[in-house]
């Protein structure tokens, strides 16, 4: 597993060229994700990391006008587990979810 800070980075370079990015962390019961409009991403990866997370991949949403299209990427060390394309691909259903959990952490 690469370091945390490689994965914030990894996030807020795609975060340049989209609407919003985040880090999806995956953990036995539940999801959390880290947003690139978090004031502290790296604080927040390093304490779910710590708290037992697993970082699988990246949501990238674009906006164009009224319309956001989403898109996933697994991290490199996830790239050819076909599971986490499945889980990812299955977030984007929730993308207003998403959307809305990374304004209430602003």
């Amino acid at each position: 597993m690469r370091k945390t800070t490689d994965l914030v980075d990894e996030m807020l370079k795609e975060a340049q060229e989209a609407w919003l990015v985040v880090i999806v962390v995956g953990f036995p019961t539940e999801t959390k994700i880290v947003s690139s409009t978090s004031r502290q991403p790296l604080e927040e990866l390093n304490k779910l990391v710590q708290s037992g997370g697993s970082p699988i991949g990246l949501l990238k949403f674009k906006k164009e006008q009224e319309t956001i299209q989403g898109e996933y990427r697994p991290f490199e060390e996830y790239e050819n587990v076909q599971w986490v394309r499945q889980y990812l691909a299955g977030l984007l259903d929730n993308t207003e979810g998403i959307i809305a959990l990374t304004k209430q952490k602003a």
